[in-house]
């Protein structure tokens, strides 16, 4: 049973579509980058990587495979982690 709901990260690999993809869970609310700090530098994720303030990692494996169904695409894998701290470079 899921239950703790903050930021989540998640990985993907699709067997097209990914521009699609991508639209469809930005539309979502995800992101597909950070800045820590008022004046810091935008951190831009890998291409088929986003994250999530308020979702669980299961809402975001159901958001994922959800996403993937409308669009009429394979899931190829997917990773749904809790991510409470980004360090980027």
């Amino acid at each position: 049973m899921e239950t703790t709901v903050s930021k989540v990260l998640i990985s993907y690999d699709v067997s097209a579509k990914n521009p699609e993809v991508k639209a469809a869970l930005l539309g979502l609310n995800y992101y597909d980058n950070f800045k820590l700090g008022a004046h810091a530098k935008i951190h831009h994720l890998p291409d088929t990587t986003l994250w999530h303030n308020t979702k669980s990692s299961g809402q975001a494996m159901s958001d994922m495979k959800k996403v993937c169904s409308d669009l009429k695409v394979t899931l190829e894998k997917a990773l749904a982690v809790k991510a409470d701290e980004f360090v980027g470079l």
